[in-house]
């Protein structure tokens, strides 16, 4: 029995810090839960649109060509293999982070500070992307 009340006792201090910070009015809240439904569902939409653009297709084609998975980026401009689709989702994903790290900096609800960092961190995130594109774009032949 001491073991259960342990439990219990437990469970109760969980449940009253939870009170008291108000995550469980917010879990509880039907709008609560069909915004982070609808997040869920937002980040699902720009994934697969992120995967599209890399050319998830075209690897999933071209994935029986042999000698394809050979190389880590294969030099014809027609053929893509996982690896490098994969190379291209990362280089899109910090692009992408760095246009949002720019449209950060340009709001006026932050420190200026603030604005000086992610204008910074934007400029350098959105150079990888490009740099990185670039270069598969040179070592294809393209």
């Amino acid at each position: 029995m001491s073991v259960k009340k342990r439990v219990q006792g437990a469970s109760a201090k969980v449940t009253s810090r939870l009170k008291q910070l108000g995550i469980a009015r917010r879990l509880s809240n039907q709008s609560s839960t069909s915004s982070t439904a609808s997040r869920g569902i937002e980040w699902l939409y720009l994934l697969v649109i992120f995967l599209l653009m890399a050319g998830v297709i075209n690897a999933i084609n071209n994935v029986n060509t042999p000698g394809i998975n050979l190389e880590t980026i294969v030099p014809n401009s027609s053929v893509q293999n996982t690896s490098e689709t994969f190379i291209m989702l990362f280089g899109y994903i910090v692009g992408a982070l760095g246009i949002y790290a720019l449209y950060l900096s340009g709001r006026q609800t932050i420190r200026a500070r603030s604005a000086e960092m992610f204008f910074i961190s934007g400029i350098g995130l959105v150079a990888v992307s490009m740099t990185l594109g670039y270069y598969i774009l040179y070592a294809k032949g393209g």
